[in-house]
Parts: C-alpha cells; sequence; structure tokens
C-alpha cells in the first residue's frame, strides 16, 4: 500500500511559518512512525519562483525597519476582502509555478502555515483538479485576517478562541474551524542546561530578576538601544541579550560588557538554546511575534513588547494587556519605568506568571498531528 502523502507548504520569512511546520511533522513522525510520506517545503524557494522568494525576504527585512507599510497593506487587505486581485499581481509567477508543483505532487493533504500557500493550493485544486485536503495552520495565536480565511480551505486550525472569532468574523463557519493551541516542538521543552549552569556561564546574579532580550533572527528591533541605555543608567538586573544574526549590534554591545556596574550584562549572538535561556530568565523583552510570545507562555513567562510589525502582531499586544501578562513599552521612558519596577518590586513577576498559568496554554502539536491522521485515515 503506497503512504499517504502530506506536503507542509510554508515561507521562510521570519521563522515563524517554519517553526510550527516542523513541529508537526516531527510529532506525526513520532506518533505514526513510517505511516506518511512527509514534506516541508520552503514554497518560493523550492518551486523556483527566485524573485517572489527574494521579494518576500526583503519585504520582511523593510517590515521589521518600517512597520507602517505592513499596517497599510494589512488594512488595505481588510478592506478589500474578498478581493485578491493584488496578489495575482504582485505573485504570479509564484502562483504558476505552485500551482504546477503541488499538482505533479498529487499529495493527499496539503498543510499550510502561510496564507499565501493556502491561496496557492485552493488556486491549484480549482484549476488542476485533485482530491486532497487543504488544511490551513493560522500560525498567528490570536488573528484571523482576511488572507488567512480562504473559504476553499477545508479545515482551519487556530491557537486560540480569539484566532477563531475573527475566522468567524470573516465568513469562515463554525464546523470548519478548530482550536488545537500553537504547534511547538518537542525539543523545545528539553532543556539540557539548568539555570545554574546558565547563570555561571554568563556570570549573572540570583538574587536580580533576569530580562532576555531578543528581536528574532535578524536583530533588528528597537529594543537594542534600549538594553544599551539600560545598561548605562546602571539598574540592578541581569539582562540577558541575544542579537541574532546581526554582528554589528553584537560588536557594539559588546563595549558594555566591560562596564562595571549594578547590572549584569551578557551579550550572545545567534543561539541555539533560546528555550533554556527563556527558563532561566524571569521575563522575556522583545517585538511581537507569534512564535517568541507563545514560547514565552509555554516556560510561564511575562513579556515585555517593544514593538509590533503588523496588525496580526498588535492583536498579541491586545491580548497579553487584558490578561495582564505582559507588559507594552514602545519607547525609552516605558521601557526603564517598567525595568526599575521589576528590579523594585520583583513579586510583581510573580503575580504575571501567576496569571499565565490560569491561562493554561498547551502546545497544539499532539492535536494537530491526530487531526491529519484522522483525515488521512490511521
Amino acid at each position: 500500500e503506497m503512504k499517504k502523502k502530506i506536503l507542509i507548504l510554508m515561507l521562510e520569512v521570519g521563522l515563524g511559518h517554519k517553526i510550527p511546520a516542523l513541529a508537526i511533522k516531527e510529532e506525526l513522525e513520532m506518533q505514526y512512525p513510517d505511516a506518511f510520506d512527509i514534506a516541508v517545503v520552503d514554497f518560493a524557494k523550492e518551486v523556483g519562483a527566485a524573485r517572489t522568494d527574494r521579494q518576500l525576504n526583503i519585504s520582511w527585512d523593510i517590515a521589521l525597519k518600517f512597520p507602517v507599510f505592513v499596517r497599510i497593506g494589512y488594512r488595505y487587505m481588510e478592506m478589500n476582502r474578498k478581493n485578491f486581485f493584488y496578489i495575482e499581481l504582485l505573485y504570479r509567477d509564484f502562483i504558476q509555478k505552485g500551482m504546477q508543483y503541488i499538482a505533479n505532487t498529487n499529495p493527499d493533504i496539503v498543510l499550510a502555515t502561510h496564507a499565501l500557500c493556502i491561496y496557492i493550493a485552493s488556486k491549484a485544486r480549482r484549476i488542476y483538479g485533485g482530491n486532497y485536503k487543504i488544511l490551513s495552520y493560522v500560525v498567528d495565536p490570536f488573528d484571523g485576517y482576511s488572507l488567512w480565511a480562504n473559504p476553499e480551505s477545508d479545515m482551519f486550525l487556530v491557537a486560540t478562541e480569539q484566532s477563531k472569532s475573527r475566522l468567524l468574523d470573516h465568513g469562515i463557519k463554525d464546523s470548519n474551524i478548530i482550536i488545537t493551541g500553537f504547534p511547538t516542538r518537542r525539543a523545545f521543552f528539553d532543556l539540557k542546561k539548568s539555570k545554574e549552569n546558565i547563570f555561571s556561564e554568563l556570570a549573572l546574579d540570583f538574587t536580580k530578576i533576569t530580562i532576555l532580550i531578543s528581536a528574532g533572527s535578524q536583530g533588528i528591533s528597537n529594543v537594542y538601544s534600549f538594553a544599551k541605555t539600560a545598561k548605562r543608567k546602571n539598574i540592578p538586573l541581569n539582562l540577558i541579550v541575544v542579537t541574532g544574526k546581526n554582528q554589528k549590534l553584537k560588536r557594539n554591545l559588546d563595549n558594555l560588557v566591560h562596564i562595571k556596574n549594578e547590572m549584569n550584562f551578557a551579550v550572545l549572538s545567534y543561539v541555539d538554546n533560546m528555550n533554556e535561556l527563556i527558563a532561566a530568565s524571569d521575563v522575556v523583552a522583545g517585538k511581537a511575534g507569534a512564535s517568541t510570545f507563545m514560547e514565552a507562555m509555554f516556560m510561564k513567562k511575562p513579556m515585555i513588547f517593544t514593538g509590533w510589525t503588523a496588525y496580526n502582531d498588535w492583536y498579541i499586544i491586545k491580548f497579553a494587556l487584558d490578561k495582564q501578562i505582559g507588559w507594552y513599552c514602545p519607547n525609552l521612558a516605558s521601557f526603564l519605568n517598567i525595568l526599575k519596577k521589576l528590579s523594585k518590586e520583583p513579586y510583581t513577576v510573580l503575580e504575571y506568571q501567576r496569571r499565565i498559568e490560569a491561562l493554561r496554554f498547551v502546545p497544539g502539536t499532539k492535536a494537530i498531528s491526530e487531526i491529519i491522521a484522522g483525515i488521512a485515515g490511521q
């Protein structure tokens, strides 16, 4: 008997779409060894739409530096809910090649973690036929904007009630939406290094509150300049700053490490043990992003948000403020205020952590793989 073919489509812009895709693949392979033929595909790259791939990555970098463009784009998209002509204009090459690829692959199930991939998979099925099921995993944990809400998708998997209600607003049927939780790799919960190890490696002080600063792999964010000022202001905290791939920033911050004062200041570049750093910290600070926020939640760490890119990220901040599990500090003054408050009143962190615990966030990885296996008739 032929193995059922599961095609998982994502676009590697940031890491927000890739990590959930890999988490789902790993879980399926673990729960149902040898049952499926699973491919996780960085879609534009894989089909040879090099221009689109470049365009998406460049526009992602621009988005991080100038969020206003993305916000206008988001608004525009929400206004033209049912009309996707702009996608046809922007991504014609990618759409053609993507449809061809899916038709040639002839999968049994297509799962997409990016709205553009859902659009292409639906169009491919409409034009070339095929009786595969299309599942959408909506990676935005509290949003479901118009491009996600593709009526041709057979099923929507979402992280939360909030995300479901956004899809309902866009006319998706209740019966097509399942709340699964946010998929996270099992390795994320597998901590090799203890807090003790990390504190001694980074020369941190056990008596102080620890704040982990990170803004994704690109290392583009206002939070880094805030961190520099916090160090100069001598706030008695541990600060772990992860700069991602941004080497210039790393060198810039390294100059501050030698300043001896009340703040213990550690600078790291691209790390592969983010989970251990989150676990060892009390609070995570950086820009609002789905993976960063959900990982902080799974480790029960409140978050300081210093910025957001598009409205889907604003929904994350809104949720955190509503539930009192995070702070929004878009400027230096508000950021320094919260740092001073946390250093003086460390019990605040415990109050926030208790509220996170009460929300009972559970990774959705297992639930999602069971749903997929069910559809595949396992």
